[in-house]
């Protein structure tokens, strides 16, 4: 009787083993997911994009695919605090109230005024409110800077047209649109165009490869009269300001571009290139919209459908400029 208990035990025991052996057991290594590579029909593809979109597009047309064919949008958390993106959207909210209210940057008030806009900006922060009071009083020497910056151009300025939106029809019969921060018309009959930015600003390499398209696209648009009460008109300037908030308040940096290259040449390259983007890639289905088709050697491009395209499965990731 008890070897046949025994017996039963070492059977049923085994009957384990035999399980935990199966579930250690590798099979083979698993296989990484490869770069993917949808190729909607060409009457999916989307036949507009913003100008923010454009360099999307050149870097990693996926990405357009899972917003504009999918219809997929990035989530924000839930409960998430206000972080810098959030602080860089309320300073753009309170140069354009500023601008558009016609206030003199010149006014014994001015300063004060700028700073009441931004307390009403931010008035909405009680629940990070230590933080919001050490944003505002670091804005105290952005906005005097920027005042400053502003003065000092009074003189060649005649308009400032500031987070002004443009429609540009191409004859492709492809739609671009943009929201220029600031675009200011100037005593000589030329056009400036300013990009705010509260994070970092393009490297001149960048710049020079045509990486960072979105001023120059303004550029071209602005040129093609595609912003309403904008004349059409050549453009003699494209400037990033970047708002800091130490020392380094304000810096005003133009835009670089290739040596033996001005800006009407270069606005005129990047449409080129955008056109030729759209005609292979979005008005035809002969070619698939894949992710990461150009290197990005300074990690400066991060999209929201990285997870979505298993892009850790396939890119290298001690050195992605090897793709």
């Amino acid at each position: 009787m008890l070897a046949l208990v025994a017996q039963r035990a070492r059977h049923k025991g085994q009957h384990w083993l035999d399980m935990a052996r199966r579930l250690d057991a590798v099979a083979g290594l698993p296989v990484p997911a490869a770069r993917p590579l949808p190729s909607p029909p060409v009457d999916r593809r989307p036949k507009k994009l913003s100008v923010t979109e454009v360099e999307t597009l050149f870097r990693s047309p996926y990405d357009v695919y899972a917003k504009h064919v999918l219809g997929l949008r990035k989530l924000q958390p839930l409960g998430e605090q206000p972080d810098a993106r959030e602080r860089g959207s309320m300073i753009h909210e309170v140069f354009d109230r500023f601008v558009t209210a016609g206030h003199d940057f010149a006014a014994h008030d001015a300063h004060a005024t700028l700073m009441r806009m931004a307390g009403e900006a931010f008035a909405g922060l009680d629940a990070i409110g230590e933080r919001r009071d050490i944003w505002l009083k670091r804005f105290e020497r952005a906005a005097h800077e920027w005042l400053g910056y502003e003065r000092m151009r009074d003189a060649v300025v005649t308009g400032r047209h500031a987070e002004i939106s443009g429609v540009w029809e191409l004859p492709i019969g492809f739609t671009l649109t943009g929201k220029a921060d600031r675009i200011d018309e100037l005593a000589d009959g030329t056009l400036q165009i300013l990009d705010f930015k509260t994070g970092s600003i393009p490297t001149p390499k960048s710049m020079k490869a045509f990486e960072a398209p979105q001023l120059l696209l303004e550029a071209a648009m602005a040129r093609a009269g595609a912003f309403p009460g904008i004349p059409p008109a050549a453009i003699s300037a494209l400037t990033y300001i970047k708002i800091g908030l130490g020392p380094d308040a304000l810096t005003a940096t133009p835009f670089k571009q290739r040596d033996g290259i001005d800006l009407p040449a270069a606005a005129d390259e990047v449409a080129r290139r955008l056109q030729s983007h759209v005609a292979a890639l979005l008005m035809s289905d002969a070619r698939p919209l894949a992710a990461r088709i150009r290197p990005d050697t300074t990690r400066r491009y991060r999209g929201d459908y990285d997870h979505l395209a298993r892009t850790d499965e396939w890119t290298i990731q001690a050195g992605e400029d090897e793709l």
